[in-house]
């Protein structure tokens, strides 16, 4: 069951009108079998691996809590993070190198789990119920394509929220969130065919990747967190107008920033400070560590080590010459803004020269279309009057439309009190039929439901 069919809206509203409608008391139960019943529709030779590593993290934090000393809670610290990190990695491995499939979210899950150890082991009290435990790294808005809630966060809105009446504003909040994607089959025809079109063309595709990533992510992401909402959960956000950003570390705190701020919190800090010692050559490893491990989250291959470690060189850059860029266009207010633009413009490209990599599977593929694009290699002849018309409709319009958005809807204020005269239950019906009509069963589904 797609999240983008009419099936999955309608079976929404049942789940909703139940889990308001049964006793406080059996909601989160409620929740967790919804939750373990959708996973299991989506991905059921992994049901039992979810479980058993959810108990795994569940018992070893009452045992690093209770633990007696020091070297005892570090193994018990070190045994979870075995088991669960492992898992990933395994299965990242093997899908590498086998391409077998992944299990479904186990890289948001086991980032919610991994994080859960981490708190309890630096002071965190454990989750005492088992049932509020296991509805936690298995949500289903969130187990998909994250975003990835800290602990703390989701137990607290559980706690406080479940046993709560029904609160339509939230809930309106969270229709109002569930809003995709038309470059798709434009990108799978281009690609699948790259030696037949010319180098704008090529061009054009390379650009569409980021956006049909933000797209498609965070789409994903509102869908998400609207859904959550609508159960009294508020996920964090994780995009804020990424194409907004002037620099690369910018970006990054604009972009999947679930994901970013986990690596912040518990990988880039942690490092920084047991590398301080070493001054500016501890920051830059720590960077380079940090922007690494985000890369290889994606995947264990060239490729993505590749991507990672493009922006680590990016960020490393950007921080070491901050002083020469406030000498360049610190001076003034139009210094400033031609700067922004410039960094807008630049950030932009660097992101999409990255994707290059991220989008395609192979170091091969990738080199070729560097080549390609630089004027190296031949390139086909065919244009945009050589693709099919229902692939060109709409493209331009798309792809405009997606860079607003991603730039923050710059001026959106001036039209946005024209709706206020629309019902909002009809705005929610309109969005959500316009996405149930629009979603191409032909196009390759959520892009990060493969991590």
């Amino acid at each position: 069951m797609a999240f983008l069919s009419i099936e999955f809206f309608v079976c929404l509203a049942l789940v909703a009108a139940i889990f308001y409608g049964i006793p406080a008391r059996w909601r989160t139960v409620y929740l967790l079998a919804v939750s373990y019943l959708l996973y299991s529709l989506w991905s059921p030779k992994y049901v039992v691996l979810l479980l058993a590593l959810s108990l795994v993290v569940y018992l070893a934090g009452f045992a690093i809590a209770k633990a007696s000393d020091d070297t005892r809670r570090e193994i018990f610290l070190v045994a979870a993070l075995s088991a669960t990190v492992g898992a990933l990695i395994a299965f990242k491995a093997f899908e590498a190198s086998d391409g077998l499939l992944l299990p479904l979210g186990i890289s948001y899950y086991s980032f919610k789990l991994i994080s859960y150890l981490l708190e309890v082991y630096w002071g965190e009290p454990p989750e005492t119920s088992v049932t509020a435990f296991l509805l936690y790294p298995s949500f289903f808005p969130q187990i998909v394509s994250g975003p990835i809630q800290r602990a703390p966060d989701f137990f607290a809105q559980a706690r406080e929220r479940f046993g709560a009446p029904a609160c339509y504003s939230r809930i309106e909040e969270g229709f109002r969130l569930i809003l995709g994607d038309r470059l798709a089959l434009f990108i799978v025809a281009t690609d699948g065919e790259s030696a037949s079109y010319s180098r704008g063309i090529m061009l054009l595709t390379t650009f569409c990747y980021t956006l049909q990533l933000y797209a498609d992510f965070a789409g994903y992401s509102n869908i998400a967190i609207g859904l959550g909402k609508i159960f009294g959960i508020d996920g964090p956000a994780n995009f804020a107008a990424p194409f907004a950003a002037s620099s690369i570390p910018e970006m990054w705190r604009r972009w999947h920033m679930s994901l970013t701020s986990w690596i912040a919190d518990y990988v880039f800090l942690p490092l920084q400070m047991a590398l301080r010692d070493l001054g500016k050559s501890g920051l830059m490893l720590s960077i380079v560590a940090s922007m690494t491990l985000i890369g290889l989250w994606h995947g264990l291959t060239m490729n993505f080590l590749i991507f990672g470690l493009c922006h680590a060189v990016f960020v490393c850059v950007t921080v070491l010459t901050d002083p020469l860029r406030l000498r360049l266009f610190g001076k003034n207010r139009h210094a400033r803004r031609v700067g922004q633009v410039i960094g807008i413009v630049l950030t932009f490209d660097l992101m999409t020269f990255s994707q290059i990599f991220w989008h395609l599977r192979t170091w091969g593929e990738a080199v070729d279309r560097i080549r390609c694009l630089a004027g190296l290699a031949r390139s086909g002849t065919l244009g945009l009057a050589g693709l099919p018309t229902n692939l060109v409709d709409g493209l331009f319009i798309s792809m405009a439309l997606i860079l607003f958005v991603g730039a923050g809807c710059p001026g959106i204020g001036l039209i946005k009190p024209g709706f206020a005269r629309i019902p909002n239950w009809l705005q929610y019906a309109g969005c959500m039929l316009l996405l149930s009509a629009t979603h191409t069963d032909g196009g390759p589904g959520f892009i990060y439901g493969q991590f």
